[in-house]
């Protein structure tokens, strides 16, 4: 039985009606639970309507430095929905001990699992979202910082001056338990430099491909096409080396 701020919650998400296949979702849940929306409703809700007939990609990213990495037992640390969906639907999650992504739904066996050794390098989950047409970003309690994780693969398509590869000594252990036999490395910022996605997210709503969703919670709903995105990044990028720092 849904409540009626469920009710709603249905409502704005059938009004979503996104046209792409994948839809990649981060989410800030407390924006929702504040309204008395469970969490396992919501993910019905969400599965029921912005879900139908489409696979959903959620971040499940671990900061957190270990020794050890599980495909199948580490867990998210970006929001208790990311984690629920990992313990509680039938997902694959991508491989890689900071940037991993679980999917579910019809086409999840499509995105690429362990190709890259880099969060968002060539041929990543992550590139693999961006090359696309038929992938959008979505938003749901939270901000553009935060909320369009997939933006970093601009900047390590470009080749940013502020950022090196690093090396992760974190041994990486796959859905069937084995160790895999690689040394996994992350593009990470230097030392005193911070982005800035203010130019970014303005320069994206310029071009309306950053799209704000109204709706009767009054909470940050925001979703955009990635491919077209990430181009609009790239170009801007060529423009001004700095376009997403400080």
């Amino acid at each position: 039985m849904l409540n009626n701020n469920e009710k709603k919650l249905t409502d704005i998400f059938k009004n979503l009606n996104f046209k792409e296949e994948f839809i990649i979702i981060h989410s800030d849940f407390l924006s929702f639970y504040k309204f008395n929306i469970d969490l396992k409703n919501f993910y019905r809700i969400l599965k029921s309507t912005i879900g139908y007939k489409k696979t959903l990609v959620f971040p499940c990213f671990n900061f957190k430095k270990t020794k050890k990495w599980y495909s199948n037992y580490s867990s998210s640390e970006t929001g208790v929905l990311s984690e629920y969906v990992r313990k509680n639907d039938k997902v694959i999650r991508t491989i890689h001990p900071i940037h991993s992504v679980v999917v579910c739904g019809h086409q999840k066996t499509k995105v690429p699992i362990d190709k890259c050794l880099s969060s968002f390098g060539s041929n990543s989950c992550w590139e693999w979202f961006c090359k696309k047409d038929n992938v959008r970003n979505l938003s749901l309690g939270i901000g553009f910082v935060g909320g369009a994780t997939f933006c970093h693969h601009a900047e390590e398509k470009a080749n940013v001056w502020y950022r090196n590869y690093k090396n992760i000594n974190t041994l990486v252990y796959d859905s069937k338990d084995k160790l895999v036999n690689k040394r996994f490395i992350y593009y990470d910022r230097k030392k005193n430099v911070h982005n800035n996605w203010k130019k970014c997210e303005k320069e994206l709503l310029k071009k309306r491909i950053y799209i704000k969703h109204k709706n009767k919670f009054n909470i940050p709903i925001f979703s955009m096409n990635t491919k077209k995105a990430i181009n609009c990044i790239l170009q801007n990028l060529k423009k001004d080396k700095n376009f997403l720092i400080d």
